[in-house]
């Protein structure tokens, strides 16, 4: 049974600037509240029986763009290394620029251009992306899921020919998506990157992982330098 929301939901945000938690109530019966709840994604939650007020509170999530930094930085980290042993890599991060296609808009967490053609075919597009009018999708897409996982967008992804889609969930390892129309979901897990050669499924998942800054970055490099050196052998880009 679902509930509409009422005038007697209320949005409330302490004294502490804009990062600080957001508290919702909403009118509704326990056994609504019970059933939206009852899992392990659920915000942080209470009851009051007597008022009959669901009250959720949303935390800012650090660790959501401490990953999404760290895809970047990885992604960056591939290109200088290139560029030490060659001409300027023409690549591009778009970050969270909304994608329009025939299945609607999308907001990946980051999106790369790891093609030079495509990376300056967007030089004077501000705002978004409508790759229906002829401009090119991402190369890679990165989703890092705090809650709902982003499964739901990935045959969009594919669809408008973004190549490969890296997810991260906290309850899951990190995962590589790649194209395939013969498949259910039109895309199946793949344990290599295509796009950034030499990076694993397992790769990715340490690169996300919670760890000492220093070692952390010393690990990426690592790695980055790997997907170079495979990126430089097989040819021109």
């Amino acid at each position: 049974m679902a509930t509409a929301t009422t005038a007697t939901d209320v949005a409330r945000r302490p004294a502490g600037g804009p990062d600080a938690p957001v508290r919702i109530e909403v009118a509704m019966p326990r056994a609504l509240f019970d059933r939206l709840t009852d899992h392990d994604d659920a915000p942080r939650c209470r009851y009051d029986e007597h008022s009959g007020l669901a009250e959720f509170v949303a935390v800012p999530d650090m660790t959501h763009e401490v990953q999404t930094m760290a895809a970047g930085q990885f992604v960056f980290r591939v290109a200088d290394a290139l560029a030490d042993s060659g001409p300027d890599v023409w690549w591009r991060a778009t970050g969270a620029t909304r994608l329009l296609s025939d299945d609607g808009a999308f907001e990946a967490d980051a999106s790369f251009y790891l093609d030079a053609e495509a990376a300056r075919a967007l030089e004077q597009v501000e705002g978004y992306v409508d790759v229906r009018t002829g401009l090119p999708p991402p190369t890679l897409v990165v989703e890092i899921d705090r809650s709902r996982r982003s499964r739901h967008k990935l045959r969009p992804y594919f669809r408008m020919g973004v190549q490969e889609v890296w997810t991260n969930h906290r309850l899951e390892r990190a995962a590589i998506w790649k194209s395939d129309a013969g498949a259910a979901a039109g895309c199946r897990l793949v344990e290599k990157s295509a796009v950034c050669p030499g990076l694993t499924s397992a790769d990715l998942d340490r690169l996300f992982a919670r760890g000492s800054p220093p070692v952390q970055a010393e690990f990426s490099r690592a790695l980055a330098r790997r997907v170079a050196d495979r990126l430089e052998a097989a040819g021109p880009r």
